[in-house]
């Protein structure tokens, strides 16, 4: 019985994270996730759903960037991360960067 409820207290305890891969960042970026820096590099980091996360990177001679992961209700209610893949490219310090936004035609302002 005991042994049941364990089962039960740990699937409930995974359901309540979330993997979030880091496959496409660079190996020499240094990555914080909430104000805690990463011990080696991990492919992906496991963070529990019903709460928000900074994180923050950084590598010498680059732009740092910080991404926020909200905490989302899901389509079953549920709460999850409302981004499932950190995938950012550091721009060299001094460099510009462009937004480019494609769809019909032009929005005029009000």
């Amino acid at each position: 019985m005991a042994a049941s409820a364990c089962a039960l207290g740990l699937a409930g305890c995974f359901a309540s994270k979330q993997q979030i891969p880091l496959d496409c960042v660079h190996q020499e970026v240094t990555i914080y996730v909430d104000g805690e820096q990463l011990e080696g590099r991990p492919d992906s980091i496991s963070l529990s759903r019903d709460q928000s996360h900074k994180i923050y990177l950084k590598r010498p001679g680059y732009a740092p960037e910080l991404l926020v992961l909200e905490s989302v209700e899901g389509p079953d209610g549920a709460a999850e991360l409302a981004s499932s893949n950190v995938c950012i490219d550091l721009v060299p310090v001094g460099v510009g960067r462009e937004l480019t936004i494609e769809g019909e035609g032009d929005v005029e302002a009000p």
